[in-house]
C-alpha cells in the first residue's frame, strides 16, 4: 500500500514557456495549450505506469509482498530513503540497500550480504521521481530526462494540430492542387504520436 505524504505542487511534464519555445504558437493559444499540457502530461504518465514528479511516499509491505525477497518500491528514481521500519525495529541505514536498478530495497547483515526480511510489516518512507521543468526563476534545476519532455512537447503539439481538422480523417484532396495525409493512431496505439511513443520506451514500468 502506498499513501503520498507530500504531493507534488504540479505534475506538467513541460511548461508553457518551454513549449512555446520550441512550437512557437501564440499567446492566444496559451489557456489551450495550458490545459493540453496537463492532458499530455497525465497520458504519459498512464502510459508509462509511472508518476514522474518529485513525491514523499510511505509504502507498507506484508509478509506476503516480502516472501520473494526485497520488497519492490513502486516509485523511481529513489532519490532518498528517510526511515525504514521493520515491525518495531527501525534498521539503520547501514542495515539495508536499494538496488536502483531493480528497485528492491535488501536488508544486510553485518557484512554486506543480503538476508531475508523480518516477519511483520515492513514500512518505507521515501522520496522519489524528477524535479520536473518550471518557468520560475531560481527555481531547481529540471532532473526529468530531456526525453519525456520532448515527448510530452510532441504530444502537445499533436493535440493542438487536431483542434484544427478531423482526427478521423487520413487524407485531404484538393482537384487539381494536390492531396495531404496524416497519420492517424490505429488499434494498437497507445498515444496519438509514434516518436512520443518511441522516446517513453525506455521509461515503461511493467512491474509493480
Amino acid at each position: 500500500m502506498l499513501t503520498v505524504i507530500t504531493p507534488a505542487a504540479s505534475t506538467a511534464l513541460t511548461t508553457l514557456g518551454r513549449a512555446r519555445a520550441i512550437l512557437g504558437f501564440a499567446n492566444t493559444d496559451d489557456a489551450a495549450a495550458t490545459v493540453l499540457i496537463g492532458q499530455a502530461s497525465r497520458a504519459i504518465a498512464e502510459h508509462c505506469r509511472r508518476v514522474f514528479a518529485l513525491e514523499s511516499v510511505r509504502e507498507t509491505f506484508t509478509d506476503e509482498d516480502l516472501c520473494g525477497g526485497g520488497p519492490i518500491l513502486a516509485r523511481s528514481p529513489v532519490v532518498e530513503i528517510t526511515s525504514v521500519r521493520s515491525g518495531a525495529d527501525l534498521p539503520a541505514p547501514a542495515d539495508y540497500r536499494l538496488d536502483a536498478t531493480t528497485g528492491r530495497l535488501w536488508r544486510l547483515d553485518a557484512s554486506g550480504h543480503v538476508l531475508p526480511w523480518w516477519s511483520g510489516t515492513l514500512v518505507v518512507e521515501y522520496r522519489a521521481g524528477f524535479t520536473l521543468p518550471t518557468d520560475a526563476s531560481g527555481a531547481p534545476a529540471p532532473t526529468l530526462p530531456d526525453t519525456v519532455e520532448r515527448a510530452a512537447i510532441v504530444l502537445l503539439s499533436t493535440y493542438l494540430s487536431l483542434r484544427k481538422r478531423d482526427p478521423t480523417v487520413k487524407t485531404d484532396t484538393v482537384e487539381g492542387i494536390g492531396s495531404t495525409s496524416w497519420w492517424v493512431p490505429g488499434a494498437s496505439d497507445r498515444l496519438a504520436s509514434p516518436e512520443a511513443e518511441q522516446l517513453l520506451i525506455p521509461f515503461i514500468r511493467y512491474f509493480p
